[in-house]
């Protein structure tokens, strides 16, 4: 089975959860990069997140090193901003054919993952993917509030699941 994360991140939470994830299954790991900045602060990077979603305005992303063919399985991450998953990988998921692939998707958010896990679903199935589990992780600011023994029991079953 060859495994593959794509995540989004921008403070660092997303591509923290991805690197152990990968660290613990193997595969490829890649980011998804937006060719435009957002604004520095997480505040000002949601407000313009919730502006472009009001105006059907997406971002444009280079494209990742990995041909999605090539992998059984696939591993996708993304924040949660203005109650779904970051612009950068709703374009990414528009942009790729998922179908016969098996996925997992996890979210990190600031306290409201609302439709984050339930979009990343419902895209992914109708490009024919078969969501096999989700997970998300809360964080207050910089503080996790999602434990290690959550993260470390969705991840050890993620890997037996995987190996199945």
């Amino acid at each position: 089975m060859k495994i593959l994360t794509v995540y989004y991140s921008k403070s660092g939470h997303t591509e923290k959860l991805a690197r152990k994830i990968h660290n613990i299954l193997g595969g490829d790991i890649t980011s998804i990069t937006a060719k435009k900045t957002y604004a520095s602060s997480y505040g000002m990077t949601v407000l313009q997140a919730g502006f472009d979603k009001l105006r059907s305005r997406r971002p444009e992303i280079e494209e990742i090193p990995f041909p999605l063919e090539e992998y059984d399985i696939i591993i996708l991450g993304a924040p949660t901003w203005y109650f779904t998953m970051a612009p950068a990988m709703q374009v990414f998921l528009d942009g790729h054919d998922f179908k016969g692939k098996k996925v997992y998707t996890f979210s990190t958010d600031g306290g409201q993952p609302k439709n984050t896990l339930s979009d990343f679903r419902k895209k992914l199935e109708e490009k024919g993917a078969r969501v096999a589990g989700q997970f998300h992780v809360t964080y207050k600011m910089n503080d996790r509030l999602t434990g290690d023994d959550e993260i470390d029991k969705w991840i050890k079953g993620l890997k037996e699941d995987a190996v199945r």
